[in-house]
């Protein structure tokens, strides 16, 4: 196999020293996870590699374009855009682009103390996973990069130590990315959450959130579990008392006139939902915030 020795136009790279590896592994800040290498290889015509005794840290592999392969456990899988695969520490592996149509990748390698976990809580199999295309999770592996490229001081390897955690949690499948603007304009659950912002003064229902969605209630509603792991009326709830704790927190609001701006003309069922959700009453959580003074008159119904 032809092997690519020069590197790739437009790649970007950074591998910490040994010592500063050693030293991040012993960082109360960093010891749970930290990276060792990085980088992002554009249209890596004939990159390949292989580890007949595997890395000694985990790999991820990001795939934004193109196409590639790999061979992990004694499985050959290929890999196509916006997908991912993890290589775990010290398993032989090899993996490279495809002749014809090479791939375009962001990489890491990673370790520490939480880093099995991090691994176990991104995938379960050997094979490549599907994720949504995000500019943001390219905008981190950018950041990371460039930060480990200017220094090695220790500002910067705390800050991309907890970077990488969050970057690793974008591959997450059910990951649900609440900004609408980054979603599609046809994803259904944005649309009713967003729809469920503007009203929750009212009183929906499935039906009419199914509606908004165009979807059976019962379809609609399998999807927004998938999505947003909750129900979409007990989710509508919660955004009902989330604003009711902010009215609570920053205004002066009677709670039956707290309980009206979010929908529940009946104070008394306001303060049973609100309990069960936050396990307080509105007048103790009104309470507890020491920050708040409080007036007499507000913490009455």
């Amino acid at each position: 196999m032809i092997r690519k020795k020069e590197g790739f136009e437009g790649q970007r790279s950074a591998v910490l020293p040994v010592d500063i590896i050693n030293q991040m592994a012993m960082h109360p800040l960093c010891e749970s996870l930290y990276l060792t290498d990085i980088g992002y290889y554009p249209n890596a015509s004939f990159h390949d590699r292989e580890r007949n005794k595997g890395s000694s840290e985990h790999i991820l592999i990001y795939c934004v374009k193109g196409a590639g392969w790999y061979n992990v456990d004694g499985q050959y899988f290929e890999i196509g855009a916006s997908q991912f695969f993890l290589l775990p520490a010290n398993e032989p592996h090899a993996y490279g682009a495809d002749t014809n149509d090479p791939w375009t990748i962001y990489w890491v390698h990673f370790a520490g103390l939480r880093s099995v976990d991090f691994l176990s809580f991104l995938q379960k199999g050997k094979a490549p996973l599907v994720v949504e295309p995000r500019e943001e999770r390219l905008r981190m592996f950018d950041d990371m990069i460039a930060h480990i490229e200017v220094s090695f001081n220790e500002d910067n390897l705390i800050y991309t130590s907890h970077a990488l955690a969050h970057l690793l949690t974008t591959f997450k499948n059910s990951l649900y990315n609440p900004y609408i603007e980054a979603s599609s304009g046809n994803d259904p659950v944005s649309r009713t959450i967003e729809f469920m912002k503007q009203r929750l003064d009212q009183n929906l229902t499935l039906d009419q959130l199914a509606g908004v969605a165009n979807m059976s209630a019962s379809h609609y509603s399998a999807v927004f579990k998938q999505k947003v792991r909750s129900a979409p009326i007990h989710f509508f709830t919660y955004l009902k008392i989330q604003k009711a704790c902010r009215l609570l927190k920053y205004s002066a609001m009677r709670v039956r006139e707290v309980a009206d701006q979010v929908g529940y003309p009946d104070p008394y069922h306001f303060s049973r939902v609100f309990t069960g959700v936050m396990g307080i009453s509105p007048r103790e959580f009104r309470r507890s915030d020491s920050s708040q003074p409080i007036d007499k008159h507000t913490a009455e119904y």
